[in-house]
């Protein structure tokens, strides 16, 4: 857990010390701009020096990471947190003393304190930032009394604000009593903000660990079962084979007929078994086993019997492969079963004397890849389930073999699984096109 604390401990201490360079900046304009374009009074010099300690130690600060950086997690978020409030409160000091030189209460930049004491409760402890508040109060009620009881001296606005309003009594502690509890309120508002948010991270987290490990569990029980299944049902398909090729003995026509469907189903069967238990493993396995190979000689082998089949039905194969493609990276396997399922399913969709067109582009990074078909198309209401687990469509005719309605539920997770996207444009009756893009290296997409 620790672990993993240190690289957001310091994400964020990055940030504070960005938004300080930012600060330094815009304060030194700020003061040009104000001084000498609208003749407001101000200590320039002594707002300049201010900015060059505030420099000073954001330089400091910016070292300091980088020492914390090289050390033990454990060691590391102790100092990165001490590095932070060590950040607050010289900040909360320096603002202080840039509102003293330049009109102390009457600098509208007293809002600034409300901006750490924000940062402070987002980070710390209800019991810590309750004490930045008091602290900031503290600080704010000093300045505005010191100068109120002329024990500092004050620094006037002249020309941008009334003057006086530092040494008018009922106004300093009208002011300082509306600015305090202002300020408990920020803290109180921030913390129970941040703590309802943690409180539905952590029931979002929980919930979803439990639906994981429940999902888990039931793919552990498929994956069983459908294993045995599995057995169970290639004895069966054997025993059908082997009456089927009369090595047992003659059979009459009307016996070769009933045993050719019994065979054709236990087929089918077979293959759903086995689309439903290559699902499962995907499922249950977390390495991609990933391997440099060249996507063209892969689609070419892939393509040889779908254009065996494509023939036999007189369905049109074109073929296009971008010549720029060569290595790329990926589970060569799981890929040749995605280009398979697709061109199989469109071949199958597809009447005699229809067209199929297979589409290979490079861009870029990427590998788009379209496989169209003149097939029976989609509903337009029903492309949203195509990638559903055993979903079929409602138009597909009767004399079409039943399919699994796993195909493209696999397809969809070998897609996923190399961090690409996949997608179907179809037209009822008329054609259905299937898109997908592939980065030529899945480790480098974030």
């Amino acid at each position: 857990m620790e672990s993993k604390l240190v690289p957001a401990h310091i994400h964020f201490t990055k940030w504070f010390i960005r938004i300080r360079w930012i600060a330094i900046t815009v304060l030194i304009i700020a003061s040009l701009v104000v001084k000498h374009l609208l003749n407001i009074s101000i200590q320039e010099k002594s707002i300049y020096l201010v900015s060059a300690i505030l420099l000073s130690l954001n330089i400091y600060h910016r070292i300091t990471l980088q020492r914390i950086k090289k050390e033990r997690s454990d060691k590391a978020i102790k100092k990165i947190k001490r590095e932070i409030h060590f950040q607050i409160v010289t900040d909360l000091i320096l603002l202080t003393v840039i509102l003293h030189y330049s009109g102390g209460i009457e600098n509208p930049l007293v809002l600034f304190y409300f901006f750490h004491m924000i940062i402070a409760s987002s980070i710390f402890s209800t019991f810590q930032s309750y004490l930045y508040a008091v602290f900031t109060i503290v600080l704010a009620a000093s300045l505005a009394l010191l100068e109120c009881y002329a024990i500092i001296p004050h620094f006037p606005l002249e020309g941008f604000v009334s003057h006086d309003l530092y040494n008018d009594i009922l106004y300093v502690y009208g002011s300082g009593f509306v600015f305090a509890c202002t300020s408990i309120l920020v803290v109180f508002l921030s913390h129970m903000i941040i703590y309802r948010s943690i409180k539905s991270e952590e029931t979002y987290v929980k919930t979803n660990f439990e639906l994981e490990n429940k999902d888990k569990l039931k793919n552990e029980y498929v994956l069983r079962v459908t294993h045995d299944i599995k057995g169970h049902v290639a004895a069966i398909l054997s025993c059908i084979d082997v009456i089927r090729s009369k090595a047992a003995g003659p059979i009459t026509g009307v016996q070769e007929e009933f045993i050719n469907r019994a065979f054709q189903r236990t087929e089918l069967l077979s293959s759903f078994v086995r689309n439903l238990l290559n699902l499962t493993k995907k499922r249950l396995k977390h390495d991609n086993e990933f391997e440099d190979f060249i996507l063209k000689d892969l689609i070419n082998k892939t393509i040889v019997p779908i254009q065996i089949l494509a023939k036999d039905k007189s369905i049109d194969l074109n073929i296009y492969i971008d010549k720029s493609i060569h290595l790329i990276t990926g589970n060569p396997y799981t890929l040749e079963e995605l280009y398979s399922n697709l061109l199989l399913n469109a071949v199958k969709y597809t009447p005699p004397g229809g067209h199929i067109e297979l589409s290979v582009k490079n861009r870029l990074n990427h590998i788009i890849t379209e496989i169209s078909d003149s097939g029976i198309g989609i509903p337009k209401d029903e492309l949203p389930k195509v990638f559903d687990e055993f979903y079929r469509a409602s138009n597909v005719p009767k004399d079409i073999k039943a399919g699994s309605g796993l195909g493209l539920s696999i397809v969809k997770q070998i897609v996923e699984n190399h961090k690409g996207k996949i997608w179907i444009n179809s037209e009822m009756g008329v054609w259905t096109k299937f898109t997908f893009i592939l980065p030529k290296d899945p480790a480098s997409i974030l």
